[in-house]
């Protein structure tokens, strides 16, 4: 997974160079539609193959965190 995290930031840093270095908007706009793509590709992949470790650990920060917020809510 964290060569997957490499891989994906070298994409995008190199997009992102492109993007600086072109003069018209339309490729800018492109540029940086390709590049909120890949990230939501990445957060998509990194969350399917890993759910089953990061989807129960947030929900029992969730859980856990409620009282506190509820406590606050109150006052």
């Amino acid at each position: 997974m964290i060569r997957f995290l490499i891989v994906l930031i070298i994409i995008i840093l190199i997009l992102i160079i492109y993007r600086n270095t072109k003069k018209q908007n339309k490729s800018k706009i492109f540029y940086r539609n390709i590049i909120l793509l890949i990230i939501i590709a990445g957060v998509i992949f990194f969350l399917a193959t890993s759910g089953k470790f990061i989807i129960p650990q947030i929900l029992q920060i969730i859980k856990i965190a409620l009282p506190f917020l509820t406590k606050f809510i109150g006052v």
